[in-house]
């Protein structure tokens, strides 16, 4: 036999091989088809999956769950995705320890992103899909947002086998038709395209976010995730979903100035000559209607604090809440709680409404941390920023809770006699398979004052009906913790009391601790190692604005 001959004979036997592998490979494949609809409607709905091998724990997409699939990472957001409206949303990974903070937020701890999701990660779907699987055994998991209940089953899959799974998503409570809706203020990805509003309204139906704040990102150098439009000719509607632009930005770091939040905005306000002169931004976005706030503040002060107590992480908070620049903190983020700072300004006489955001793509999923807002019987975006203005708000990562003082619900002002007694009422709800709630509590000034808890995951629900003296003006609210870990909080109902003002002693306290903060953010402008980046003038600025604090804290302490 000739070489050539010898080479088209192995050749042969080659292709051969490989078509009967080929054959051998699917005859040991099986086909899962999977619609999902809603429950109450039958419609097919969009919804998040994950599909998990049980025999190694690794996750599969369709179509083809014959090989391992990827996941996305924090830098593969900065520009739109290749996806198609039908395709399946991106993977992201939803549980295990990554600590390079671009895989999966470090932040997260090793927690799963949602505490009642403990599949390793999650893809959003909008309608039927079939995916081919080795033969094995498979678990499917579907969910869709908190107030529906996650659908969770294993499947056999045989060689040659097809089979399908229609599953039905069931709510346990439905919040809009209380008037409540929900909302993320903190999702990052390029709105320029009518195809990227598709990508996002797939996916914020999938979570049944209702308003979704697609920002901006911004830094001294440059900004990020693009916005193609600005203002109400910004927003994409479905039905009562919504996208609308917004910014995070001037953005500094995290462990010293800060980030801020800008929702609803008309237009983005970025001058980098007065770069770290927050109240710049804050006082134009206002000006046109729009909020203000700080991300971040979740988290940001026990992170960092924990290998440098010194630090004063956001410090930039406390020159302007005390200025009246200031209409909400993001309490809520990467399943953490931050409430130090919220609980200070309170307490110190200011409101501020309690928000809530995943920081996609940090955070794995839209609206995995989500605050809802009370717009009544009738939903508008309109109606959903005004609540949110005036602090008619709670967060959750999964219980809901309503709350109210005399009548009044979270962000309204109470003006009572000394000698009054308010009448309070708490409920936290949610089943098991979300988080039930373990634990209620009634918080004033910082003080809890009264405790609901339930020993039994099975518990649905806890309520709390007490009356209270009035005494002193005060602002009360409700904080939740569930079994599984799952959080909520509310905005609080603010208490004047005629006469009687809040505790001396207190305010005091609080301002002394917000006039060392002041005392560090002065170290820090006179280093020259945190303002090598400040633009001309910028040093003499932020100290007029301090100095302009601290008089006001002054005045708060009767000095």
């Amino acid at each position: 036999m000739s070489r050539t001959n010898r080479l088209a004979h192995f050749v042969c036997l080659a292709l051969g091989m490989l078509a009967l592998y080929r054959v051998s490979a699917v005859d040991g494949d099986g086909t899962l088809r999977v619609e999902i609809r809603d429950k109450a409607t039958g419609a097919v709905t969009p919804a998040m999956v994950c599909i998990t091998s049980l025999a190694d724990g690794k996750w599969r997409t369709p179509p083809d769950g014959r090989v391992d699939s990827g996941y996305t990472t924090v830098r593969d957001f900065y520009k739109p995705f290749d996806w198609k409206p039908g395709d399946i949303g991106p993977l992201r990974l939803t549980n295990g320890e990554y600590k390079n903070n671009d895989t999966r937020s470090s932040i997260y701890e090793g927690q799963p992103a949602y505490p009642y999701w403990k599949e390793p990660a999650a893809f959003f779907v909008t309608r039927p899909f079939s995916i081919t699987l080795p033969a094995g055994r498979w678990r499917l998991a579907v969910a869709k947002g908190v107030e529906f209940l996650p659908h969770f089953e294993d499947v056999e899959i045989s060689a040659g086998q097809k089979r399908q799974r229609r599953v039905e998503l069931a709510r346990w409570t439905d919040m809009p038709r209380q008037g409540w809706y929900s909302g993320d203020d903190h999702v990052h990805y390029p709105r320029l395209k009518p195809n990227d509003d598709e990508f996002l309204m797939s996916w914020a139906q999938a979570e049944d976010i209702h308003v979704a704040n697609i920002v901006r990102m911004g830094d001294i150098k440059r900004t990020y995730f693009e916005q193609a439009r600005y203002g109400p000719e910004s927003r994409f509607v479905r039905g009562n979903y919504a996208l609308v632009s917004g910014q995070e930005d001037p953005r500094t770091d995290i462990a010293e100035q800060g980030h801020t939040l800008a929702l609803n905005i008309r237009r983005p306000v970025r001058d980098t000559s007065r770069y770290h002169l927050y109240d710049f931004m804050f006082d134009r976005i206002r000006a046109e209607g729009g909020l203000t706030g700080y991300a971040h503040t979740a988290w940001a002060p026990e992170w960092y604090r924990r290998k440098r107590p010194e630090l004063n992480p956001t410090w930039d908070a406390s020159l302007n809440v005390v200025r009246g620049k200031v209409d909400f903190l993001e309490i809520l983020q990467f399943r953490k709680l931050g409430l130090e700072d919220y609980y200070d300004f309170l307490s110190l006489g200011f409101r501020l409404t309690a928000s809530a955001g995943s920081d996609l793509p940090w955070g794995a999923s839209i609206g995995e941390a989500r605050v809802y807002a009370y717009t009544g019987p009738h939903f508008s975006v309109d109606a959903w920023f005004e609540a949110m203005r005036r602090g008619r708000t709670f967060v959750t990562n999964g219980p809901m809770l309503i709350f109210s003082v005399d009548g009044a619900i979270p962000g309204d002002e109470l003006r009572v006699k000394p000698e009054a007694t308010l009448h309070i009422r708490a409920t936290a709800w949610a089943p098991a398979a979300i988080g039930a709630p373990k634990t209620l509590e009634i918080v004033s000034n910082g003080e809890v004052v009264r405790t609901g808890e339930s020993m039994a995951p099975g518990q649905r629900d806890l309520k709390l009906e007490f009356k209270l003296e009035a005494g002193a003006t005060q602002w009360i609210a409700a904080r939740v913790r569930s079994h599984n870990g799952a959080l909520a909080h509310t905005t609080p109902v603010y208490v004047n009391v005629e006469g009687a003002g809040p505790d001396r002693d207190d305010r005091r306290r609080l301002v002394a601790k917000r006039l060392r903060v002041l005392e560090f953010i002065e170290g820090r402008l006179a280093d020259a190692r945190f303002t090598r980046e400040y633009a001309p003038g910028e040093v003499e600025a932020l100290s007029q604005r301090l100095e302009d604090a601290r008089r006001r804290y002054l005045a708060l302490a009767g000095r």
